[in-house]
């Protein structure tokens, strides 16, 4: 078959990848460069741990909190309030426990599925030099956060990661050149992360084109059916004959979507980060302060501050707040650190009820879905793309994918 994907982030790379590995013929479409979106600024952990949604059963009750503190992670842009109101609303309705536990167990049959997706790629693709095996750590810096979060270890440990309590002295043994502001802490052991994303996104892309897959750096417009039940895609370049398409452009697809007639609740949560060279190093793994919402990641370009969550505009321009937030964080943990050599901000695509959406269309059956992962999309991009392959290719997958069908909404 000939078949388009339309998104060139981690989860179009890997489902271009896993088609090409079922022998398609596979065109890769992105207005921008491939990876250099949210694939580029994620905080690069492999976190398979992370089965707890942002929008747990606590969150109803910590939205005041989050909305009003001066050190929260939380920003809503006033001027986009009337948008994000209905999209908050629907996300704190799923705060509710039966809900959440719906979540929580299909995020962990996902993250279970986790290494699946990537090993036989990472291993075609050389991509272990980009790759640390060091454990991710949690840090709470407050005993109320902490015991509010360990009720949750039981539940991520049945993804198959252990988790180390630690303790105020265990944290400065791990990490001595923090200034170590935490009361305790958690190691999730068998958890990585990239030192590199866009370097793993570009050996990701040479595998694809090195198997004779192609892309092809233009703005898809419009996805129509011909007479024949082919689809077209034309671009602002032009225009191809397709089997089938699959939409992974984040937080993009919804243009797409509405057009067909799913209408997909999608938000964008921006997300943004500061790189310090001068920090380089100076900590052996990504460390996340909970409280602040904010992972510290060593990167090849030195130490990586990013996180938070931001409802506000789909553009580039920076809310100077947020990255005034970002740096004071930073230098409560590295009193040493300097001026942020560069800044960051992208655009995660979230659904309210925290699960991505994988599969066909309810409209059309030549067009499939994935997208939508929140936070974690840079964990789950290469089982989600082994996935929609499966379904495509042999219409048999290893999971069930009706818990993340458009259907839901």
């Amino acid at each position: 078959m000939k078949i388009a994907v339309i998104g060139a982030g981690i989860a179009g790379i890997s489902s271009a990848n896993w088609l090409k590995k079922y022998g398609q013929d596979v065109t890769l479409y992105d207005m921008n460069e491939p990876g250099s979106q949210a694939s580029y600024g994620n905080a690069g952990t492999y976190a398979k741990y992370a089965n707890i949604p942002t929008n747990s059963a606590s969150y109803f009750y910590l939205f005041p909190y989050l909305l009003l503190n001066r050190n929260s992670p939380l920003f809503i842009s006033l001027k986009r309030l009337h948008k994000t109101i209905p999209w908050i609303a629907k996300y704190l309705s799923n705060c509710r426990k039966k809900r959440v536990d719906h979540t929580i167990e299909h995020l962990t049959t996902l993250l279970l599925q986790m290494d699946s997706g990537y090993e036989d790629l990472f291993k075609e693709a050389e991509v272990e030099k980009y790759i640390s095996r060091e454990s991710i750590m949690y840090g709470w810096s407050t005993k109320i956060f902490f015991n509010s979060a360990k009720k949750d270890f039981y539940k991520r440990e049945k993804t198959g990661i252990k988790t180390t309590i630690l303790s105020h002295d265990d944290i400065s043994d791990l990490e001595p050149n923090i200034n170590n502001i935490f009361y305790k802490g958690a190691l999730f052991e068998g958890s990585y992360f990239a030192k590199s994303p866009i370097k793993v996104s570009e050996a990701l892309m040479r595998l694809l084109l090195n198997k004779g897959g192609e892309f092809k750096k233009e703005k898809v417009v419009s996805i129509t059916m011909t007479d024949n039940n082919k689809v077209n895609v034309k671009t602002d370049i032009g225009s191809t004959i397709f089997d089938k398409v699959v939409i992974t452009s984040g937080i993009w697809s919804k243009d797409i979507t509405d057009k067909i007639g799913d209408k997909v609740p999608l938000e964008s949560e921006r997300g943004y980060h500061l790189v310090n060279p001068e920090l380089k190093n100076i900590v052996d793994r990504p460390i996340s302060w909970q409280e602040r919402g904010t992972y510290f990641t060593p990167m090849t370009d030195g130490l990586r501050t990013g996180g938070i969550v931001e409802f506000g505009a789909l553009d580039d321009k920076k809310n100077d707040k947020v990255l005034k937030f970002l740096n004071r964080t930073l230098k409560m943990v590295f009193p040493e650190a300097g001026h942020p050599q560069k800044t960051w901000v992208g655009f995660r695509p979230s659904v309210p009820d925290s699960l991505p959406v994988i599969g066909q269309s309810s409209k059309n059956p030549y067009i499939y879905y994935n997208f939508g992962h929140q936070h974690i999309g840079w964990s789950l991009g290469g089982i989600s793309g082994k996935l929609i392959a499966q379904e495509i290719c042999a219409n048999n997958t290893d999971i069930d994918l009706s818990p993340y069908s458009v259907e839901r909404f």
